[in-house]
């Protein structure tokens, strides 16, 4: 079946052009295109979309106020949205409602290639429900600690680009947005970007601040940071854990950066569950104190999905880099992709069942619900005999975390 692709812009020209220059795609794609925000909402409203590619700047309804109507009524679709380099100001108004940034001119290739991941990424996860509950994602709950170090920290006139990207990756929730802001094709990077120090340098402390205060992410008092099932200090002391053990599996500096990243966002899927869907988490927290067993067999059998795949998806329509989606959606079965030796998959995979050794549950009552190492997948990747040093490195690096050193 083909996937639906609504295309907006004012400017008739511009529609043309892209019609003309995405012709090729016509065997895999049904295009529509559209003059204005109220066409593509008239659009929307007589028939399915799977992804809307909409111009910024536009008279009456510009884009990100198109999209926040998308995200509220049509949450399943992706959305795109197009701007130019001068309009940054004005674009980060739809950073909590676009998916992905693209810049104009955009290159027909680009263009392509952002369409099509987001159609795949459909694929990961096939409940519609989630898809739609993903879809309305714009901010994730951080902790109320780290939003008053990063605004403190920012207000400080001698403060390192090191400072801030050491207190913005202690949270999982303000590292996945930041990423997601500069890997975006709207800074045209030659490369995909993985280390938040690297993002705080090219996005400068003032665009850092402004994302902070557009999305809303930090708001004081505003985020569920209490969840009924929960825990959000021990997701994030796990998160971080998990994320200085992996990172020290490696001796590739850029292994590393990206092995801390996949390993700070392997659990995002848990804090999604929690904050949009707690009927789901409930009905799994149930079952683990009432059974045990993993939490990933759990979700399996209760819905057929996991968190992990829930985390991917959102990450991946954010445009975070391939490596870190794919570790994310198979951390807890790593067999499932065909692995070149020890890679960044693995890595997460292994530091997640190690740190989970040393910290306590994430569900409040339940029991640690790790999964444990495979020894066969262990042999395949010729690790075995390193497990001991890396669970030893876990305890270590779990102590300087309870007394409050980094990881």
């Amino acid at each position: 079946m083909k996937k639906r692709i609504l295309f907006v812009d004012d400017e008739v020209q511009i529609l043309k052009g892209l019609e003309t220059r995405l012709r090729r795609q016509r065997s895999k794609w049904e295009m529509l295109f559209v003059e204005s925000g109220q066409a593509a909402l008239q659009v929307l409203a007589k028939e399915p979309v799977d992804v809307i590619v909409t111009d910024m700047r536009m008279p009456q309804m510009d884009g990100a106020s198109l999209l926040k109507k998308v995200q509220d009524d049509y949450p399943q679709v992706v959305r795109i949205v197009l701007s130019g380099h001068s309009e940054l100001e004005s674009t980060l108004r739809a950073v909590p409602v676009a998916h992905q940034f693209l810049v104009k001119p955009c290159d027909a290739g680009l263009l392509e290639n952002v369409v099509e991941r987001a159609c795949n990424l459909q694929a990961l996860v096939n409940d519609d429900v989630v898809r739609r509950t993903v879809g309305k994602i714009d901010k994730l709950p951080s902790l109320p600690k780290v939003y008053s170090q990063i605004m403190e920290a920012l207000a400080d006139e001698d403060v390192s680009i090191k400072d801030v990207a050491n207190i913005l990756q202690q949270d999982m929730a303000m590292s996945a947005k930041i990423l997601q802001i500069v890997n975006s094709a709207f800074f045209r990077l030659s490369r995909p970007i993985a280390k938040i120090e690297d993002a705080v340098s090219y996005l400068g402390f003032n665009t850092i601040k402004q994302v902070v205060l557009a999305v809303e992410i930090f708001g004081k008092g505003e985020d569920k940071t209490e969840f009924t099932d929960l825990s959000l200090e021990a997701l994030q002391r796990h998160s971080l854990l998990v994320a200085g053990i992996a990172s020290n599996m490696f001796d590739d500096k850029r292994k590393k950066d990206d092995a801390f990243v996949a390993a700070l966002l392997h659990d995002i899927g848990k804090l999604l569950l929690a904050m949009e869907l707690p009927e789901h988490m409930e009905k799994i927290a149930a079952a683990l104190r009432a059974y045990g067993g993993t939490m990933h067999d759990v979700e399996k059998s209760l819905y057929g999905i996991t968190h992990a795949e829930v985390g991917a998806y959102l990450l991946g329509l954010w445009g975070i880099p391939y490596p870190i989606v794919e570790a994310v959606a198979n951390h807890h079965e790593p067999d499932r992709v065909e692995q070149q030796g020890f890679d960044i998959l693995a890595a997460v995979h292994v530091a997640d069942a190690l740190a989970c050794e040393q910290t306590g549950p994430v569900i409040k009552g339940a029991g640690p619900h790790c999964i444990e190492l495979d020894s066969s997948y262990l042999d395949s990747m010729a690790i075995g005999d390193s497990i001991d040093t890396w669970r030893k490195m876990a305890k270590e690096r779990a102590d300087a975390l309870s007394s409050g050193a980094p990881v």
